[in-house]
């Protein structure tokens, strides 16, 4: 899918992870959110995942350590490979085997998109170890781009992370000019920061996006996309201005009503992108 090109190259034919521009962008969801699914409404993974298509979703974020059955369901039901997620603890030191195992994970099942979750620093983390964390994560960055795969971090919402605000992503992003960005709508506020601005500043990076509401700047309890306090509508109609086509993936961790909030975050978000 195409990442964020500058409005003068909206019309670039191809884009970061080498994949023709469609016309729109699409509409996913975590395959965390389908097991939360399954768990409340009492049915099976696939029952869940049959569900969630029926609403019309049509990519899936799963994770690199995500049983093999549930990726084969999900691909039977016709979920395309929007995004693979892969946590590796940079700040416990250099991590080869899961470094391997997120390599292996998108040559063997076929994803062309990773995002880097990179750990949380330990409390009391000095300068110095979280500068040799984001060189470990930058090393990654190289070697998964030499592969021909896009690799991207996101605006983590934990002051421990080593992304967890603007300053964050830009230190990551001078070490390593090759990652990425998956933008979250809702971390900024997490953070402190303000969404739009952070948009401003790192849209020629995105290349992916998490869309994530909130109830209010003094309640970071989520709720479906378009119901809350984040700007939505402005950042995905700017997303669309500025030659976005990739996927939107409703995020909505904490929902006890799971099934109910993704049709409805589905709902809102299929109304910005129909809306002329």
């Amino acid at each position: 899918m195409k990442k964020i090109l500058p409005l003068f190259a909206a019309l670039a034919m191809f884009g970061a992870c080498g994949q023709k521009a469609s016309e729109t962008p699409q509409i996913s969801i975590f395959c965390d959110h389908i097991w939360t699914v399954a768990h409340q409404e009492g049915i099976s993974f696939r029952e869940a995942a049959t569900k969630i298509r029926e609403i019309g979703y049509e990519g899936a974020d799963v994770r690199v350590l995500q049983n093999p059955d549930e990726l084969r369901i999900l691909d039977s039901l016709g979920f395309q490979h929007a995004c693979a997620i892969a946590e590796i603890d940079y700040g416990a030191g250099e991590q080869p085997e899961m470094e391997a195992a997120a390599l292996a994970f998108l040559e063997t099942y076929g994803y062309d998109r990773l995002l880097l979750v990179t750990g949380l620093m330990p409390e009391g983390s000095t300068a110095e170890e979280r500068d040799a964390a984001r060189l470990r994560a930058a090393a990654f960055a190289k070697r998964v781009t030499d592969k021909g795969f896009c690799i991207m971090i996101e605006d983590y919402d934990n002051p421990r992370s080593l992304c967890y605000n603007m300053a964050g992503l830009d230190s990551l992003f001078t070490l390593a000019p090759n990652l990425d960005h998956v933008f979250d709508t809702g971390n900024y506020l997490f953070a402190g920061d303000d969404a739009l601005v952070a948009y401003d500043r790192f849209r020629d990076r995105i290349a992916h996006v998490h869309l994530k509401d909130r109830v209010a700047p003094d309640d970071m309890h989520c709720v479906p996309a378009g119901s809350g306090c984040i700007p939505i509508e402005t950042i995905v109609r700017n997303l669309i201005a500025s030659g976005y086509d990739g996927w939107l993936t409703v995020e909505q961790y904490g929902s006890r009503q799971m099934l109910a909030d993704s049709k409805t975050a589905f709902g809102n978000v299929q109304a910005i992108l129909e809306k002329k």
